[in-house]
Order: structure tokens, then C-alpha cells, then sequence
């Protein structure tokens, strides 16, 4: 069993070596580096809140998002009782990162059984399927971009996401480069770098 699972792994891992290029339309476009972020209108965080959520262009209640489609949640670190006012600004991407997981913010694994299934679930994964089990009912993929402004310290980052266990989704995946652009509207410019 232990030489199956070495032989999984090398094999995974020299799949991983081959970087291919997929284009921006693609959910397995890799930003190159150099990826640039500018805030160009204001955003209002509402009181009591770090979050803003983006969706269809424009901003959207914290309870009016529709989570089957492309959405971003722009962060800050700090929470105020009066809402806070974010100026326009060049924002520097300082990572990007795609994960899955669940509403509680578990890391979701697709289909893990047996073996995989009994560690990845101690190592704080959640399985995910396609049954009426306990398997979660939301599932995000998420893009993350980790952000730092020289003028706006406070800026955190922005979250595009969208649930994909919903009814119709046939191939779970990442959102693409225009979808995310969509959703931002003319609050943001997304440049992906060269």
C-alpha cells in the first residue's frame, strides 16, 4: 500500500513540474508575477464590519449576495462602529493564493476516501461529495490576493469566490480572470502582470 501511495505522490508531484499555459479565460490560469491591483472609486466598509462584497459591478449587502455567482469580498483589518471610507489607491499584490473550502472555512478535499479520507480528516479536512451524507452543502473556490497600500495600511485583501455545490455546476472550478473582472466592475482594475 505505503509503495502505491509513493509511487501516487511522485507521479503528482511530476505532474506539477510541467507548468502549462493556460490563457486568462482559463480557472487554471497561473498569474505571472508583477500582478497589479488599483482600488479606482471609493468603498464604503458599513459600520461595524472589515468586508465589503462586489458583485455584478457593484456593491452588494452582506445578505444580498447571490453565492452561485463570481462575488469578491474587498478586507481591511480594522472594525469601527461608523462605516470607513477607502480611497482610491494603487494596491500591491503581495501573494496569490486558490484554495477550496467549505462555509465554516474548512479545507475541502474532493473526494477523499479510505486511506486519504481517514488522515486528510485529522489533518482538519472535509470530504466532499456528491450525496445526500454529511458532506457540506457549500463549497467555495476561492482566489485570494493578499494586498498592502503605502497610503491605506489597514487595506487586507480581496476574495473572489463563488459556491460551486449549487444545482447545475457540472465541474467544480476556480473563477476565471473575466469573471473576476465582472464582478469587480469599475471599483477595480485587475492586471495580471506579465
Amino acid at each position: 500500500m505505503k509503495t502505491l501511495i509513493y509511487a501516487l505522490l511522485a507521479t503528482s508531484l511530476i505532474g506539477c513540474a510541467q507548468t502549462r499555459n493556460y490563457p486568462p479565460d482559463s480557472p487554471h490560469y497561473a498569474y505571472p508575477g508583477g500582478a497589479r491591483l488599483t482600488l479606482d472609486k471609493p468603498v464604503d466598509i458599513p459600520p461595524d464590519a472589515a468586508t465589503a462584497r462586489l458583485q455584478y459591478g457593484g456593491l452588494v449587502a452582506r445578505n444580498g449576495v447571490r453565492e452561485e455567482d463570481p462575488y469578491c469580498i474587498f478586507e481591511i483589518d480594522t472594525v469601527k462602529a461608523e462605516a470607513q471610507r477607502i480611497a482610491p489607491d494603487r494596491l500591491t499584490i503581495t501573494g496569490i493564493q486558490r484554495r477550496v473550502q467549505t462555509f465554516a472555512g474548512m479545507p475541502a478535499w474532493p473526494y477523499a476516501y479510505g486511506f486519504e479520507r481517514r488522515h486528510l480528516h485529522r489533518a482538519g479536512f472535509q470530504r466532499i461529495g456528491f450525496s445526500d451524507d454529511d458532506s457540506p452543502s457549500q463549497i467555495y473556490f476561492l482566489t485570494e490576493f493578499r494586498l498592502r497600500s503605502a497610503k491605506q495600511p489597514q487595506i487586507r485583501a480581496l476574495t473572489c469566490l463563488h459556491n460551486q455545490m449549487m444545482p447545475g455546476v457540472s465541474i467544480m472550478r476556480h473563477l476565471t480572470l473575466p469573471e473576476i473582472r465582472q464582478a469587480l466592475g469599475s471599483y477595480f482594475t485587475l492586471e495580471p502582470g506579465r
